[in-house]
């Protein structure tokens, strides 16, 4: 039987940086400069750090998991459950680096879906998973280079030994260097050297006085941290979705069956 288990709500709201230097994991410099590569790189965080050489995934992976309580999965020796693996599209696994890997309390009214992630503080994807699957998370840390691994094999159908050689090659990476077009992310180019998943294509860039972003930031108010606009905007639609589901004005499958619609 799988563990139970929780990302307490005051850690969530927590950032990686923030939880990495209160471990003493890295230095307040190292994050600074950690924050810098990133916004060239628009890469997430641990990643950056990882590739800077500031810390290992093995690191980057136990100190989330020590300072949140949460446990860690060996993707590689874990068995996966295939009913798990159908809950969520392979797209929304890659874009969140994510990877359902087993189903925990089959048959009974509390079972939970059990979720490896690499970056374990992403509230909205896990809101998003419960709210469209209908089962509770229970979140478990994992490397990045095993979760996008799985996610080549039991996705895209992958051999081991070329999930095994994706890892490989993510761990591998060399630094970041400072450029002036930020470079693939990690996962997009080790993909793309596979043939296995499509690269996304690139965001638009953000226009001046975008009107969705002001009316929301009107609407909620301006938060004093780090959010990127995706991030400010998948937070608010989910908890709009929440709202909407609890005073009855609409419901699960509605949602489901027009998200259907529109693909």
């Amino acid at each position: 039987m799988w563990a139970r288990v929780l990302v307490a709500p005051l850690m969530a709201r927590k950032r990686i940086g923030e939880l990495l230097l209160e471990r003493g994991a890295i230095s307040k410099e190292q994050l600074e400069s950690g924050l810098a590569a990133q916004k060239r790189t628009r890469q997430r965080l641990g990643v950056t750090l990882i590739a800077q050489g500031v810390l290992s995934e093995i690191q980057l992976a136990q100190s989330l998991a020590q300072s949140l309580d949460l446990a860690t999965v060996d993707l590689n020796q874990v068995q996966v459950d295939w009913s798990a693996v159908h809950m969520l599209r392979a797209r929304f696994c890659e874009t969140h680096e994510l990877f359902p890997f087993a189903i925990d309390g089959k048959g009974t009214a509390s079972k939970r879906l059990l979720v490896a992630m690499s970056d374990p503080l992403n509230q909205p994807a896990s809101e998003e998973i419960e709210f469209t699957t209908g089962l509770m998370v229970s979140p478990y840390v994992s490397t990045h280079s095993q979760v996008r691994a799985a996610i080549l094999r039991y996705y895209h159908k992958a051999s081991p030994a070329e999930a095994a050689a994706a890892a490989a090659a993510l761990r591998a990476r060399p630094p970041a260097v400072a450029e002036e077009d930020p470079p693939m992310i990690v996962g997009e180019e080790i993909i793309s050297q596979l043939n296995a998943m499509p690269a996304a294509p690139s965001a638009p860039a953000k226009k001046k006085g975008d009107s969705v972003t002001k009316d929301l930031d009107f609407l909620f108010g301006e938060r004093p941290d780090e959010e990127s606009d995706t991030e400010k905007l998948e937070r608010r639609f989910w908890a709009l979705l929440r709202i909407l589901q609890r005073k009855g004005l609409m419901t699960r499958d509605e949602f489901l069956a027009e998200l259907d619609r529109e693909s």
